[in-house]
Order: structure tokens, then C-alpha cells, then sequence
């Protein structure tokens, strides 16, 4: 992988509220947005009245109606976190101690580690380390991307090597991008996010004062081992510390002494099914991970299993796990999943990006435009749930008898939000009233993800038409100018 652009590219789809026009803006406009973001940074008086921009709040679901509070970048604060962390990729090292080291996201042999080749290192080190010593402790860290200090950042980046040029830009990025607020201020559900938030804690497991024997991290989660469990209750206790003077702390309900969470496989259950949990889990954490496809590639089933989850889904009741496993696993017998999608697809808000990626296997575009007009009359669905179904009718639907309800009732929806809104004006298609919805956000003077979204949704629109109202557009901010000049 040799530029920012490629890595954007192979990250796009795994990050939680992927939007099209920064695909488009970053393949056809690189240059482009490298002078602007320079003039964001630019001290002459000239430049002043470039900056970047607050960001719009987002919710991604999690299971069990857990929301995920993140933001969604716009394309020029997107451009400038891709191509920083791309130029110091070599500044994220891999862990120092043989026996205390961490797994998770960085580059090697100049390619991004997938989080599944990386999350299956993190499982056989705790394989591994569970057989050899008798005590444990697993724990995490309490909505950690939300309680990182700004500052915090800007300091590791700069101790982490990097040049002050890119340590003072990072810093006038945060600063600007939440409104000067210090905490609650890192994306999530993108690469270079979580590459920094991965590298950010080594400092825990590499403090002199610990004495287990190993330590092993992915990401936010640490698992201590040793033969003493006084040890490991030191140990917790100095990490705890640690972590508050980061102002972070850890989740109590996620705490396991002596055990390790997530390794053990349920005793007295049958065969069928001891497998069956484990591979519920694994593709729970995959999902977790955005890895959907490579889900699908590491979790194969044996028939009697197959046999097992077609009783599983005419029980009366199915957890939200097991409607997981099997969108994620049931790819290849989708005729068996039809029935119950629907109903996936209302009750399950957190799966609706497997939902996605299942519809894509699925021939009939009719059942499939069906299913999303009724889900999308639900009043209770949730902005992600909105969100995907919008990528659903871009990547699937459009040509469907059922697309001009299906825009009208996701776009209407009460509970639809400026980013899912913007997923259905981003849509490069002029039919079903899009043309007209888009107009209207071009002209309004305004600048926000509304108007972006509906300038790259008119890309494919004769220039004598589209130019004129990008135009107008275009004279509302330094933003909208940058766009125009790119899709024009």
C-alpha cells in the first residue's frame, strides 16, 4: 500500500457510516483537498477564514439497544486523518516484551493488519497463557474512544516521533473538529482511529511496576496472568491508576477474575451446539471488528450444524446472537433466512450492516425491496438501522418497482437523521423526486452534510444542469466551493 488514498479505499466499507461523497471527493479530488486542508492550517490572515469544521454527532447501534456515540467526519477532516496517520504508519511499533505486548491495528510490510488476523493472535496468546499460569484477570476500559483527553493524543502522537508540523496539525484538528471541547473528541469505527487508539495504551503494559508474568491487549481489552494472585491484584490496582491519570477508567461489569471471558467453552451442552457458541462469539466479535466478509471466510459449518440453526430459527424465540451467527454463516442458504429477515431487520438494530452485506446474496430484488418498505415504516428504527437500509437501496433496490417508496419512507422517517438523509441524497440518480430534493439543499445556502451530499449526488447529471445550481452552491462557504470545484 503506497498512498492515503489507497488506505481510505480499503477501509471504507468496514467503517461504521461510510458516505459515498468522501469516496468520490477522495478519488477525484486529492490535490484538492491537500491545498485546502493546508490553508486550515495556515496562519496568514488570508486563510483565516479556513478551519476545520465541528463534526455531526452519530449513533451506531450495539447489541441489546447500546447505542455507539461517535461522529461522522466531513470529507476534508476524513482526507486529513487518513493521510497523517498514513504518513507515520512507521511510528506504530509492534510491542517490545515478548510476554507483554498488545494486538490490534498497525501497518506491516507496508499493509494495514486485518482486525481478524490480528484478533486471532490476540485468542491463541490467551490460549497459550491460560494453559501455562494458574491466575487471571480480563478486563476493559470504560467507553474509552469517548473519554480520551485531546491533549492526551497530541502528546503521545508527538512522543510516538512524529514531526511537529503533523503533531501541531493533529492539535489544531482536535481543537477545531469538537469545538474546542477536550474529551469525547476521537472518531470511531475507522483505521487510522483505531490505530491510534491501539497504540495509545502501551504505556500500560509496558510499566515497570507490573508483575505478571503477561500481559496481552487488543485494543482496549487486557487479559494479566501470573501463578500469584496477589500479583494480579497489585497489578490491577496500579493499572487502575494509570488509567485515571489519563482521566480513563475500567468497566466493572466487564471484569473476570481467574477466568478468562471469551475462552471457555460451555460445559454439559451437545457437540452440535459447543461449536455452534463458538462460532456465535466468533462472529459476534467480527462483526464488533467490521470484518463481515471475513466472517464468512473463517467460520464454516458441518452439516449437523446447518441442521441445528434451521430448527434454531422456527424457534419462537431467537437471541441476537444466534440471528448473527446465522447472517453470518447462512450466506450460501439464504432461502432459508427469507422468511425471518424481515423480521431481522426491525428487532435487531445493531445487525442491520450484516443485513447489508446478506442482501447483496440474496437474487430476488423484489423480496429484498418488500422487506426494506416495511422495515422502513417502523417508527422505532434506529439511525444506523436507517442508514444501511439507505446502502441497501443504492446497492440493490434502485431499480426496484418499490424504490420510490422505499426513498420516500427512509428520507420521512421520523426518526431519520442528517446523515442518513445525506446517505439517500448522495445516490447518483435522478429519478423518484431525488433531483428536486437535492435542489433544494443546493440553493438554501447552507453548509452542511445535506448540501454536500446533494452536490455529489447531482455527479451524474448533464453539466449545463447540474453547474448551474452548483454554482449558487458553491458561494455559501470554502467548503462547498472545495466540493464544487471537484464535481464540476
Amino acid at each position: 500500500m503506497k498512498t492515503a488514498k489507497e488506505f481510505f479505499l480499503f477501509d471504507f466499507s468496514s467503517t461504521l457510516f461510510p458516505m459515498e461523497t468522501c469516496k468520490v471527493l477522495f478519488e477525484n479530488g486529492e490535490p484538492l483537498l491537500e491545498a485546502y486542508v493546508q490553508r486550515c492550517l495556515s496562519k496568514k490572515p488570508a486563510d483565516a477564514a479556513y478551519q476545520f469544521l465541528a463534526q455531526t454527532r452519530v449513533y451506531a447501534s450495539k447489541p441489546r439497544g447500546h447505542l455507539r456515540r461517535t461522529v461522522k467526519l466531513d470529507p476534508v477532516a476524513e482526507y486529513f486523518l487518513y493521510t497523517v496517520i498514513f504518513r507515520n504508519k512507521l511510528k506504530f511499533r509492534k510491542p517490545f516484551g515478548a510476554d507483554k505486548k498488545h494486538f490490534g491495528y498497525r501497518f506491516e510490510k507496508s499493509e494495514p493488519l486485518t482486525a481478524t488476523a490480528s484478533y486471532s493472535g490476540f485468542k491463541k496468546a490467551l490460549v497459550a497463557y491460560s494453559s501455562k499460569f494458574k491466575h487471571s484477570i480480563s478486563f476493559d476500559v470504560a467507553s474509552y474512544f469517548n473519554g480520551i483527553y485531546h491533549h492526551d493524543i497530541v502528546s503521545w502522537f508527538a512522543n510516538a516521533g512524529a514531526s511537529i508540523d503533523d503533531v501541531n496539525a493533529l492539535g489544531t484538528y482536535m481543537r477545531q473538529s469538537n469545538s474546542g471541547r477536550s474529551i469525547d473528541c476521537w472518531p470511531q469505527g475507522m483505521y487510522p482511529a483505531k490505530m491510534v487508539g491501539n497504540d495509545f495504551l502501551r504505556f500500560v503494559e509496558q510499566h515497570h511496576g507490573l508483575k505478571a508474568k503477561a500481559v496481552v491487549r487488543f485494543m482496549d481489552d487486557f487479559v494479566l496472568y501470573s501463578d500469584n494472585q496477589q500479583d494480579l491484584s497489585e497489578d490491577f490496582y496500579l493499572v487502575q491508576k494509570l488509567l485515571g491519570q489519563k482521566g480513563l477508567s475500567v468497566n466493572p461489569s466487564k471484569t473476570t477474575v481467574k477466568g478468562v471471558a471469551g475462552v471457555e467453552v460451555e460445559d454439559q451442552v451437545d457437540g452440535v451446539k459447543a461449536g455452534l457458541l463458538q462460532k456465535r462469539r466468533k462472529a459476534a466479535i467480527l462483526a464488533y471488528l467490521d470484518d463481515l466478509d471475513a466472517a464468512v471466510d473463517a467460520i464454516q459449518m458441518s452439516a449437523d450444524e446447518i441442521k441445528y440453526i434451521k430448527g434454531m430459527l422456527k424457534a419462537d424465540h431467537l437471541e441476537e446472537e444466534d440471528a448473527e451467527l446465522i447472517l453470518s454463516l447462512f450466506r450460501d442458504h439464504t432461502e432459508e433466512v427469507l422468511p425471518y429477515i424481515g423480521q431481522f431487520a426491525i428487532s435487531f438494530p445493531h445487525l442491520a450492516k450484516s443485513i447489508w452485506s446478506f442482501s447483496h446474496h440474496i437474487k430476488d430484488k423484489e423480496f429484498v425491496a418488500d422487506f426494506v418498505l416495511k422495515a422502513a415504516k417502523f417508527d422505532g428504527l434506529q439511525e444506523y438501522q436507517l442508514f444501511w437500509f439507505a446502502w441497501i437501496l443504492q446497492d440493490s433496490l434502485m431499480g426496484s418497482t418499490k424504490a420510490a417508496e422505499i426513498v420516500d419512507a427512509l428520507y420521512n422517517h421520523k426518526n431519520s437523521t442528517t446523515i442518513s438523509k445525506a446517505k439517500i441524497l448522495e445516490i447518483a440518480d435522478n429519478r423518484f423526486g431525488l433531483t428536486e430534493l437535492r435542489d433544494e439543499h443546493l440553493v438554501a445556502g447552507r453548509s452542511d452534510w445535506l448540501a454536500w451530499a446533494s452536490a455529489v449526488g447531482h455527479r451524474n447529471l448533464p453539466p449545463i444542469s447540474r453547474n448551474h445550481k452548483l454554482e449558487y452552491f458553491a458561494n455559501s462557504s470554502p467548503m462547498n466551493k472545495l466540493i464544487k470545484d471537484i464535481i464540476a
